[in-house]
């Protein structure tokens, strides 16, 4: 457990302007991570099912972005959308082999846009079927309760697979229940031995790499911090390691 305060050298799940609801560019965000002490910033655009989302000519062309903005590693990524129970999501066959062999970070979620919500198990259902695919790296804000699911099965399969469940920020500004919800999940987490990661899901660039509500709750929960992966660069970066292994490629 840390007492003090945790020292976060990453935010891998923020947008820039491409998802049109947001309202920063990828150099605002990497100039405002530079002056704040981020270190690594991943840019997940909305996948092509969201209303909001770019074309897929976003993803594609994310090769022209350089590794390094303003001295921060910028990891080329995405947040999709699980599609269906089978866990597919929208990064579709005839794009796969573009897609895959560009992005660096693949956070998945579901929203109410794409998966409409149904039963609890059909929720699970679609987390561990999502797992099959090697190139996942963060199930996000898993906390709505109307996407209730099995928090041990989940969990467990993601220590298994070295995957990461997602603590969410914006999620703690705006839920009633997400707290309470996270709690639990934390409690998961911890009793399966399943790495998390703290993430703004920021909007606009002053969001980034601000987690009050979330250390306040790791704090409350007593969350052990061996199992955070971005307040650590060699966690981070131990996991970036295990991340080539597992799909067979360097990033």
């Amino acid at each position: 457990m840390n007492n003090g305060k945790f020292n976060f050298i990453a935010d891998m799940h923020t947008h820039t302007v491409a998802s049109t609801h947001a309202y920063s560019t990828i150099t605002e965000n990497a100039v405002w991570c530079s002056q704040n002490g981020i270190k690594y910033l991943g840019m997940t655009d909305h996948g092509v099912s969201m209303q909001d989302a770019p074309d897929t000519w976003h993803f594609e062309n994310l090769k022209i972005l350089p590794e390094y903005l303003s001295g921060v590693r910028i990891f080329r990524g995405i947040e999709a959308n699980i599609i269906d129970t089978d866990g597919n999501i929208d990064i579709y066959p005839e794009k796969e082999a573009i897609y895959y062999n560009i992005l660096e970070w693949v956070n998945v979620s579901l929203h109410v846009q794409v998966f409409k919500p149904a039963t609890k198990a059909d929720h699970t259902k679609a987390y561990l079927n999502l797992l099959k695919n090697k190139y996942v790296d963060v199930i996000c804000h898993s906390e709505a309760l109307k996407y209730d699911y099995d928090f041990d099965a989940v969990t467990k399969a993601c220590a298994e697979q070295g995957r990461l469940i997602e603590l969410n920020e914006c999620r703690l500004e705006r839920g009633v229940n997400s707290a309470e919800r996270y709690k639990r999940i934390l409690e998961s987490c911890e009793k399966n031995g399943t790495s998390i990661i703290v993430s703004s899901d920021a909007h606009f660039y002053t969001h980034i790499g601000k987690f009050p509500l979330s250390e306040k709750l790791l704090k409350e929960t007593r969350f052990p911090e061996e199992l955070i992966i971005n307040t650590s660069e060699d966690r981070l970066l131990g996991y970036i390691e295990s991340r080539k292994k597992r799909i067979g490629k360097d990033i």
